[in-house]
């Protein structure tokens, strides 16, 4: 089960409380199926068990303050934390022709899938970078397989011309500087060489060709599902425009993973902007879908059935 680490003052702003002891943390957390394994207050930190394995949306403070506020309003509609108040993203489908991210046809067989948005006007902080790096390791380790299956990349807006591709690479021939690193490394260096490549070649595992991101400038964002590259791919503390990428193997998982990812900005202030992409044939959400996309379907009940439950 996921264990995520909580700065305590982080959390209380997300739950727009005052100081919280240790019990009332015990108690909040029962919401969420969670047991608090440390406590710390003068460390300002706080580790958290979670023992729902199909909640990933849980699996960071953004997620559990989401969670308790909405069933501390009963689910109210008029509650702090209902989608359809919170989440306009989900139900405003107008997006900007320039920012579009296209899907080369031959990730078929390798990592079809791309999902992407944009999030402005939240400023980083040491403890928002923090948690944004767990929450992108946690879901790329537990919900993506190791990064087999979905892995997350958070870019510096400002620094990318749209539209983007998402293509292949020749893994000798094409180069640039990862995070880590100070000087240009081939693909093929990167899987030999740096840390990251040696954990995730396996994701890559009889590709003869690699995906890379990049820009209208032709510029390298990253090398999915490895590394960034440093010039765009590093955020920073002060950053308060950023780019936001999901690839993976199945289309829902990553759709998912970005859903978490925008609502979780978005609690913390961040306008999200949608981005579209194009795919090279049809899905079972079109062949261009506006992201981030709300799939999911309502659930009919016989009323009957869920007084026998209750």
């Amino acid at each position: 089960m996921p264990t995520i680490e909580i700065k305590i003052s982080d959390f209380e702003s997300l739950l727009g409380k005052g100081k919280i002891s240790k019990a009332e943390l015990e108690s909040l957390l029962e919401y969420v199926k969670g047991e608090v394994k440390d406590f710390l207050p003068k460390e300002d930190l706080a580790k958290v068990e979670l023992n729902d394995s199909n909640r990933p949306d849980l699996w960071s403070p953004e997620g559990i303050a989401r969670q308790i506020l909405l069933m501390e309003s009963n689910g109210l509609s008029n509650g702090p934390a209902t989608r359809g108040k919170s989440y306009p993203f989900f139900t405003d489908r107008k997006g900007s022709a320039d920012r579009k991210v296209t899907v080369a046809k031959e990730l078929k067989a390798i990592r079809p899938y791309l999902a992407a948005c944009v999030a402005r006007g939240m400023r980083v902080t040491d403890p928002i970078l923090a948690q944004l790096i767990q929450t992108q390791e946690k879901l790329a380790e537990i919900f993506g397989r190791k990064r087999q299956t979905v892995s997350i990349g958070l870019y510096r807006l400002p620094k990318i011309v749209f539209p983007v591709r998402y293509e292949v690479a020749d893994p000798a021939k094409t180069r640039f500087t990862p995070l880590g690193f100070d000087q240009p490394m081939s693909l093929s260096e990167i899987l030999a060489r740096h840390p990251k490549g040696i954990a995730y070649a396996a994701t890559l595992k009889g590709a003869d060709r690699y995906p890379i991101l990049i820009d209208a400038k032709d510029r390298i964002l990253s090398f999915p599902p490895i590394i960034n590259s440093r010039e765009i791919g590093e955020v920073q503390v002060g950053d308060s425009e950023l780019f936001v990428e999901v690839t993976g193997t199945d289309l829902r998982m990553v759709l998912l993973a970005l859903n978490i990812f925008a609502a979780n900005l978005s609690d913390r202030g961040a306008t999200i902007e949608p981005v579209t992409v194009q795919f090279p044939e049809e899905t079972e959400f079109g062949k261009e879908i506006l992201m981030p996309l709300d799939f999911s379907a309502p659930l009919e009940v016989a009323l009957d059935d869920f007084r026998q439950v209750l």
